[in-house]
């Protein structure tokens, strides 16, 4: 544990962590970032996102995996084409390299959490990039 992850609480709420801008997967959508590089897992960013009721994310695709623990409400996860239920406690995983697409097509709020490599992350990004300036100096 570095001396930076000891000024950080070592426990909280979910809902009390900033939200981050996530414009780019549409309107509502709120992320918070949970833990990531120079936030006790440097090498992976477990984000919180709250989708609200009847959005979809678009499909994409990029170079990382995905990995996704759901905790509230109803989603699905659309891989390759093959649409995956995601009802509360679920999980599901989403190999690199491949189209897909999240969705709630419920009338309540879906909740859940992503973990990607650093790299996916623009968050992450810029905290692993101010870890290599804070190791440089």
């Amino acid at each position: 544990m570095t001396d930076e992850d000891l000024r950080e609480p070592l426990a909280g709420k979910l809902e009390d962590l900033p939200e981050l801008k996530a414009f780019s997967l549409g309107e509502g959508v709120v992320k918070r970032i949970v833990f990531g590089p120079g936030r006790f897992f440097d090498d992976y960013v477990v984000r919180f996102f709250t989708l609200p009721p009847n959005r979809m994310i678009s499909e994409h695709q990029h170079e990382w995996p995905h990995y996704l623990i759901t905790l509230e409400g109803h989603g699905q996860v659309i891989i390759e084409g093959v649409t995956w239920d995601l009802p509360e406690k679920s999980w599901a995983f989403v190999p690199p390299d491949v189209p897909h697409s999240y969705g709630n097509a419920s009338d309540k709020p879906f909740r859940f959490l992503c973990i990607v490599p650093w790299f996916g992350d623009p968050d992450g990004k810029r905290a692993r990039a101010r870890l290599e300036r804070a190791k440089s100096k």
